[in-house]
């Protein structure tokens, strides 16, 4: 595990901050989930819809429009 850490910082992430999002649904959520794949990706969709929205008012914010930013790392100092 610490030799597939180390590989993954070192080879794999760029050198740009990382943020990690995690999505924790309720039990009863997850067993249906489990069963019904639409439902797990229209929750997803919502999730992901959720964090660009407000990756992108951070980055309005902080004077970044529309198309500015052509790649990760350029953004990254804006949204970090």
């Amino acid at each position: 595990m610490n030799d597939t850490a180390a590989h993954l910082v070192d080879r794999v992430i760029p050198d740009v901050p990382v943020r990690q999002w995690v999505l924790s649904l309720p039990h009863r959520l997850r067993y249906l989930c489990a069963k019904d794949s639409g439902l797990l990706r229209a929750i997803l969709r919502i999730f992901l819809r959720a964090v660009f929205r407000l990756l992108r008012r951070i980055a309005r914010r902080r004077g970044v429009r529309k198309g500015q930013c052509g790649s990760a790392r350029e953004a990254a100092p804006l949204l970090g």
